[in-house]
């Protein structure tokens, strides 16, 4: 006899913004046709998810629902499958991509699944991973994770590190050996930032900004940077153009995109430069320098998570060890001391990446 799904389950509800987070069961989806359940084994916690909890997102109409469960950086087992799912898949270690979508368009056709015009992002549309059991609409949304270590661990590639790998692979393009690359934030994202430069474009120089000392070390731990610039000891323009000689950064791949923070380093952009901005710091609006840009012809794009074939592409990397994951995740709670992981982050006090392992 198969495994019967319980009636109900617990999990984590967000009921009021800026609230404690409370733990209540609720029912548990059978699921049908082509989805599946999926058994919770860790669960990341992403700044976004503190944004949610805050109600910042709401002049976005987001959260979709309240109460709605909060994470979308899950890993688990598949435990259950509609009579649609190919059964090899059960009893399979997953990461669940969490940017997903409810019906094919013009965009999810081309590959950009994350751009979908009608979204069901977990966490944020629908129930995400604070909970025993994931209900997952559509199997295609499941990236193999069975034979890798430390699979709790690989709950934020589903988020930051696939952020990151998106937005260091738009600079494939704009830079060629030699050039130099500035990571603004080493935060939770350039903890991951810093690893992807050194995978896919080994031939550039790295410049590492952060205003924390922790930060700037522990990033340091996890990949090499060429330079280090520390915004809160010098003036980082003079800084930048004096590590590369007058001319400035061929990238520059903006963590934080703060309206200060993008203030200043697009200002370090040499001629044809690449400004990407992948932070979500504040609400308000960025000035842009428009003679700047158009007299020296530098590109501003957006980088929004990534797609599905880059999940898989992710989960790849870290299976071929070009990405140290385990070492980014440096707490892991339990389900019942998920206020004080979030407590945790919202104050600044931990570095990389935090899991509630179920």
């Amino acid at each position: 006899m198969g495994f019967i799904p319980p009636k109900s389950h617990m999990a984590v509800l967000l009921k009021d913004f800026y609230k404690p987070l409370v733990i209540e069961h609720i029912p548990t989806i059978e699921p049908k046709g082509e989805s599946v359940l999926v058994k919770t084994i860790a669960t990341g916690i992403c700044h976004s998810d503190i944004h949610a909890w805050r109600g910042d997102y709401r002049p976005a109409g987001l959260p979709k629902k309240l109460p709605i469960v909060l994470s979308h950086e899950i890993v688990g087992t598949v435990v259950a499958c509609g009579d649609g799912v190919p059964k090899p898949l059960l009893n399979r270690k997953v990461l669940v991509y969490p940017w997903q979508y409810e019906e094919e368009d013009e965009f999810t056709l081309a590959g950009l699944t994350q751009l979908g015009r009608k979204r069901r992002r977990l966490g944020l549309d629908v129930d995400g991973g604070l909970q025993e059991y994931v209900y997952v609409g559509h199997y295609r949304f499941l990236v193999d994770v069975e034979g890798l270590d430390d699979v709790p661990a690989l709950a934020p590639l589903a988020c930051a590190g696939l952020t990151t790998y998106r937005a260091i692979k738009k600079l494939i393009n704009y830079v060629g050996p030699d050039d130099y690359v500035a990571i603004v934030g080493l935060g939770g994202l350039g903890s991951y930032a810093v690893q992807w430069v050194k995978t896919v474009l080994p031939y550039v120089n790295m410049i590492g900004v952060d205003v924390r000392e922790e930060a700037i070390e522990f990033a340091s731990k996890l990949a090499r940077i060429d330079c280090i610039v520390n915004p809160s000891k010098v003036n980082p323009i003079d800084e930048v153009l004096r590590l590369t000689k007058g001319r400035g950064v061929r990238a520059v791949v903006d963590l934080v995109a703060s309206p200060k923070v993008v203030a200043t380093y697009i200002n370090v952009l040499d001629t044809k430069g690449v400004y990407v901005l992948v932070g979500h710091m504040g609400e308000e609006g960025v000035t842009i320098p428009r003679p700047r840009v158009i007299r020296n012809e530098l590109t501003i794009v957006g980088s929004y998570t990534g797609s599905l074939s880059e999940q898989h592409e992710v989960v790849n990397l870290a299976r071929r060890g070009k990405i140290n994951y385990s070492a980014v995740v440096t707490a892991r709670y339990r389900l019942d001391e998920v206020n004080e992981a979030f407590k945790s982050i919202e104050e600044g006090r931990t570095l990389g990446r935090q899991v509630v392992v179920m």
